[in-house]
């Protein structure tokens, strides 16, 4: 059993190392029970398993796939079906949240069509990635910003498609994209 870094109990069940592919870990959670995204009841009756493989962090330059299964539940309270949250995945993305913080870290070195190439994911993917960033920074307010930095990157070069990025310069951390 491995303690993922969000603090999900996971446990690696198998692994593959597949030529051509990368490294392949089959991943399945700890917990017995969700709670209904609707009415906040706990239920432990499983409706389906949803199978599906997310993009990871590779590892010794070798490309990583997580094998997840994203159960779904039977709400005992409303009757309704609904998806457990597992926090390593946001719910509708195709790799890591990990990955994704990566990414937007590169990006804001390099321009996005270097980083997609790099990375072996598309620029539309990377675009969300740069979405889902600034959604989030916008919910944690910056505390006590001084010195404002602002910057652009470039979503393909020579294209004049850019995206503004604001940085806290005494902290050198980003603040909102």
């Amino acid at each position: 059993m491995i303690k993922v870094n969000y603090c999900l109990l996971v446990k690696v069940t198998k692994y593959q190392n597949l030529p051509g592919i990368g490294l392949v870990f089959h991943l399945e959670t700890l917990t017995k029970e969700a709670l209904c995204d609707r009415c906040g009841t706990k239920s432990n009756k499983i409706h389906q398993n949803h199978h599906y493989l997310v993009k990871d962090l590779p590892i010794s330059g070798q490309p990583v796939y997580l094998e997840v299964n994203r159960r779904q539940f039977k709400c005992e309270n409303c009757g309704k079906p609904f998806s457990e949250e597992i926090k390593l995945v946001k719910k509708r993305r195709t790799y890591t949240s990990r990955l994704a913080k990566e990414i937007v870290r590169q990006v804001l070195a390099d321009d996005l069509k270097t980083v997609a190439e790099n990375n072996d994911v598309s620029s539309e993917e990377i675009e969300t990635m740069l979405r889902d960033r600034a959604v989030e920074l916008r919910e944690s307010k910056p505390l006590q910003l001084k010195k404002l930095g602002i910057d652009e990157i470039a979503l393909v070069k020579g294209q004049g498609n850019y995206c503004a990025v604001l940085v806290d310069l005494e902290r050198s951390k980003v603040v909102d994209i």
